[in-house]
């Protein structure tokens, strides 16, 4: 059961929600419906805890959506279909959502089996038609046999087959007394699906009942003619008092004046009929009734230019959705099965206000059997097994995080970059070096660090590291993955030190490898060319090098708090290159004393101290250095968290 109680949400001075109370029940399917505009993703985007209300509260169950322990085996949500990685296959993109979980891993194959990608488990979602993308989001929502499902227009890009697959699943669900709430702008669909109807416009609550109910609070009853005198007839149907709505040149619908009515009319006056039928208007028509007044982005009419004849004959009038032409027949909605009736509360009124902001899959199809898509059913009980282990904690996020990050392409190319680039990068300075070594003067070789000199691969190797942390989270705003990777692990500070944890586990290896490699080589170089070198078993070699893999960690760190506050991956990356390249560049000739302070306490520029062996009495020493770039990325982590956590998703 979801109660919503007092919901608001304010954009400035602009209200997308406005003081919605509603009850989505348990044992029936809820549709939610509304114009554009109306605040409908807004209100769903609230219930998952991924936009913070400005008043008001949802609860499942009496908890709130962050306090579910195992919130995928609680509640499946559906809210963008393309929110998935591209580089990631379909099974690699549920496997994360199952780990975050602690959902059995053999529960992916069941649901892409379920919704008919088995064959498309190892393609990557790059490839996928907006179709296939639709099917995988409905997989994600089913992963954890959920006792509550929010879908957000589930059926946009699904073919026939698919609409009817959901639909029987849609309604085998709420008959094994789940909640389902499901916004559509698919109003017949709606019609045979739907048990009861949530309507809102301009973020209010404009109707909360059943589906016939609705229908007969919205929808009139017209009378159809046709004649070949409709001009005329209607004419003088409306002089009796009824209202004409043109439909062709000889049809027009009547309301106010009963179907026998009109024909006696018809019969005293001579007039030849050719169809007489009473027909109710659809619930779209009952939907467009009631929300019309309220709809943001009304459409209207393409006039052609100016003198020009439009391409296509434009009709006068829209055709009516023809009933059954027997006369006298009122054409009713499609039969669905009956469920228990809960009282329906009135119809309210419109009110002024401010608005709110397919391809083909695996060759399986869809599968006509529902059985397959909850397995383990209980005999003689409507809830079906639970396909888990054990409670998820920070182990199951830090799991999830790593089957993220190692599945993107983009960060295993940063990976190798580090240590292929730092190394490389190191080599290629202290061949340089060791050959200038020769022509030194005096003094330049009293100075000259060979550690120092082998460890600058850091150069490039701090860009890679901090891109990788950044790419950790400001790829989940770009491909839209944030909000999957919120409803699986809605506890934000729980699910940023996850994403840090992976980070370091990340960087650390590939780092030490970058310094090692380069030391080595560099080392090897040196000593080939008579210049000063170091074993890697000297003390203050090896804690330069194992600073140097320090100093990278933190680095990538620090781009992980700062793709979190900045989000843009451009942003980002722009942001990075003047932390770590430009000001330490310029900050020699930058006046005075200000320059000396750069120099010294610029965290990146502090930092690299500790890859050194020979001192310099005008900057920090090593663990000063070092700390202090741990103390800056240490802040600026923090600030992300607060942020993270407080900010809309």
């Amino acid at each position: 059961m979801i109660e919503v109680r007092g919901l608001s949400k304010h954009f400035g001075d602009t209200v997308a929600v406005d003081g919605l109370d509603f009850t989505v029940r348990p044992g029936e399917v809820t549709g939610f419906l509304g114009p554009n505009g109306a605040g409908k993703t807004t209100t769903l985007r609230m219930i998952l805890g991924l936009d913070a209300p400005t008043a008001g509260t949802v609860t499942f169950r009496g908890r709130t959506f962050a306090e579910l322990p195992a919130p995928l085996r609680e509640v499946g949500v559906l809210l963008d279909a393309r929110a998935v990685h591209p580089s990631r296959t379909a099974a690699q993109h549920l496997r994360a959502l199952a780990l975050s979980n602690e959902i059995d891993l053999a529960r992916v194959p069941q649901v892409l089996e379920a919704v008919g990608l088995e064959q498309a488990a190892d393609q990557r979602a790059a490839a996928f038609s907006l179709g296939m993308l639709q099917r995988l989001g409905l997989a994600a929502a089913l992963l954890g046999d959920p006792t509550t499902l929010v879908l957000d227009e589930p059926l946009n890009g699904l073919d026939p087959e698919g609409i009817v697959w959901f639909r029987r699943l849609m309604r085998r669900l709420a008959a094994e007394g789940r909640t389902v709430l499901v916004s559509s702008h698919l109003m017949a669909e709606m019609a045979l699906t739907a048990d009861h109807l949530l309507v809102i416009g301009a973020g209010r609550l404009l109707a909360d009942t059943g589906v016939k109910e609705f229908i007969d609070a919205n929808a009139r009853v017209e009378t159809i003619v046709r004649t070949p005198d409709a001009e005329s007839f209607g004419s003088r149907l409306a002089d009796a008092g009824a209202t004409i709505r043109p439909l062709g040149a000889e049809e027009f619908a009547v309301t106010g004046l009963e179907s026998a009515k009109i024909g006696a009319m018809a019969a005293a006056q001579g007039v030849e009929l050719h169809q007489l039928a009473t027909r109710r208007r659809s619930l779209e028509e009952a939907f467009m009734e009631l929300t019309g007044e309220t709809t943001a982005h009304a459409s209207r009419e393409l006039a052609p230019g100016a003198g020009a004849e439009p391409a296509y004959p434009l009709p006068e009038s829209e055709p009516a959705d023809q009933g059954d032409p027997e006369p006298g027949e009122d054409t009713a909605q499609p039969t669905r099965p009956t469920r228990p009736e809960r009282p329906a509360q009135p119809t309210q009124p419109a009110q002024p206000g401010s608005s709110g902001r397919a391809g083909r899959a695996g060759r399986g199809g869809w599968r006509a059997k529902l059985g397959g898509v909850l397995p383990g059913a209980r005999a003689g009980r409507g809830r079906p097994a639970r396909p888990v282990s054990r409670q998820p904690g920070f182990g199951s996020a830090v799991r999830s995080e790593w089957v993220k990050l190692v599945t993107s392409r983009q960060a295993r190319f940063l990976a190798l970059g580090t240590v292929v680039a730092g190394a490389g990068l190191a080599v290629l300075t202290s061949n340089s070096a060791a050959a200038d070594y020769v022509t030194m003067s005096a003094s330049d070789r009293l100075s000259f660090d060979p550690v120092e000199v082998s460890l600058r691969g850091h150069l490039v190797a701090q860009l890679t590291v901090s891109l990788l942390g950044a790419l950790c989270i400001t790829s989940e705003y770009t491909t839209g993955t944030i909000t999957s990777s919120l409803t699986a692990v809605p506890q934000r500070g729980r699910l940023l030190a996850a994403k840090a944890a992976v980070v370091t586990a990340v960087v650390v290896p590939t780092s030490l490898a970058a310094m090692v490699g380069g030391f080595l080589g560099g080392q090897a170089l040196l000593a080939k060319n008579g210049a000063p070198h170091l074993a890697l078993t000297d003390p203050e070699a090896l804690r330069a090098v194992l600073g140097g893999s320090a100093y990278l960690t933190v680095a990538g760190l620090l781009g992980l708090g700062l793709g979190g506050l900045v989000r843009s991956a451009t942003g980002t990356t722009g942001a990075l290159f003047g932390t770590m390249l430009m000001v330490p560049a310029v900050s020699p000739a930058l006046p005075g004393k200000l320059s000396e302070l750069a120099q010294k306490y610029w965290p990146t520029r502090a930092g690299t101290q500790v890859m050194t062996v020979v001192r310099d009495p005008g900057l920090l020493d090593p663990a000063t250095g070092l700390t202090v770039m741990a103390v800056v990325t240490g802040g600026l982590m923090g600030a992300c968290y607060v942020v993270f956590r407080h900010r809309d998703a």
